[in-house]
């Protein structure tokens, strides 16, 4: 992103660039993850009697339901307070 374009975000897109990196970011974390843990069911199944699965070898934190609580999120912000959130920030940074 062009410093330009960055400067003329609004703090909504900025939070939506932010987010839409995040899970981009996550969904890549999670395929290396999913890949090495077939890889690791392929080269120990010859040496098990019976078939295991690659949940079954390796579980890995995203292949439990979700509970249905809320993860401790924060209370959303009015858009005045992530204003002064963001300008605060910005003063601290200098």
């Amino acid at each position: 992103m062009r410093f330009s374009d960055f400067c003329a975000c609004t703090i909504d897109e900025l939070e939506s660039i932010v987010k839409a990196w995040h899970d981009m970011d996550e969904a890549r974390n999670r395929d290396r993850w999913e890949s090495a843990r077939l890889m690791a069911t392929i080269i120990i199944q010859p040496h098990l009697k019976k078939k295991i699965t690659p949940r079954q070898l390796l579980p890995l934190p995203w292949d439990s339901k979700p509970s249905g609580k809320p993860r401790n999120e924060a209370a959303p912000l009015s858009p005045e307070q992530r204003r002064e959130r963001f300008e605060k920030l910005i003063n601290n940074q200098n």
